[in-house]
């Protein structure tokens, strides 16, 4: 992987480009005059993009460019803000001062949310195995700007684990966070997502089907405290694999299934 600038660097463009090489052991190249489908003929490897207030990653030139945004969670944050009512956050049952464990981080939608309903006295993880989408979201996590005080503080809480999800479960005792949250990549395409687009293209992995995904959910049961949640498409097997109770949404392209320590523990 090559970084460099976007054209006519600042020095913060400079500095930020720099630590990203230095920390994937990349080259830092200047970028001169070259178009970005330039650079990426003449490498023939990917691009980071280094601009004055994001990190744009290009894979190839086949390839839908990868940055940091809100996606819907600015709208969902305002509007949870105000009513105190989120799909997911009721599916979770969060509140101040819990623990939640997002073990599919993509955007960071769903933890944004997580992070404002638990408070600064509860604590907020993600966990994403590819190291470039890890990177670029916690730095965007870390320094995107919105105009409300309360959603940037949420943002700034979130911790980022560049690690695989069932590598990181198998690593923590029992019942030590309280919710486990996985939101898989659906496996239908939903129409009206095209923010998760590129996401798709670079993601290493989700909780996998068959053996795999039941090995992956039985240690996020044994980690969870109170309760594992799995957001997926509504024609999703899993739920019925995971033994999870579904809240059925109706004429949404997804629902929710919980599978509660308290209840559901004591039958697997």
């Amino acid at each position: 992987m090559i970084v460099t600038t976007a054209p006519k660097a600042t020095e913060i463009m400079i500095k930020n480009a720099s630590e990203a090489a230095r920390v994937f052991g990349a080259e830092f190249r200047p970028r001169g005059r070259d178009s970005v489908s330039n650079m990426l003929k003449k490498v023939n490897e990917p691009v980071l993009i280094a601009e004055a207030n994001r990190l744009i990653y290009y894979k190839d030139l086949n390839t839908e460019p990868f940055f940091y945004h809100p996606n819907s969670a600015m709208f969902r944050a305002k509007s949870y803000l105000k009513t105190k009512k989120d799909p997911f956050i009721n599916a979770c049952g969060l509140k101040n001062g819990m623990s939640v464990a997002d073990m599919t981080l993509g955007l960071g939608s769903d933890t944004v949310l997580a992070s404002l309903a638990v408070g600064k006295t509860g604590k907020v993880f993600g966990t994403e195995a590819n190291p470039v989408i890890s990177y670029i979201l916690k730095e965007g996590l870390r320094t995107y700007q919105t105009n409300h005080d309360l959603i940037n503080q949420a943002m700034r809480r979130i911790k980022v684990m560049n690690r695989h999800h069932l590598d990181w479960l198998a690593e923590q005792p029992d019942s030590s966070v309280d919710v486990v949250y996985f939101d898989p990549m659906f496996e239908e395409d939903v129409k009206g997502s095209p923010g998760i687009l590129p996401l798709k293209h670079l993601a290493l992995s989700s909780p996998e089907d068959g053996s795999s995904f039941l090995k992956v959910l039985s240690e996020a049961k044994r980690v969870a405290k109170v309760c594992v949640v799995l957001k997926d498409h509504y024609r999703s097997r899993r739920f019925e694999e995971g033994s999870f109770t579904v809240s059925v949404r109706p004429s949404a392209t997804y629902h929710f299934g919980v599978w509660e320590k308290s209840r559901d523990g004591i039958m697997d």
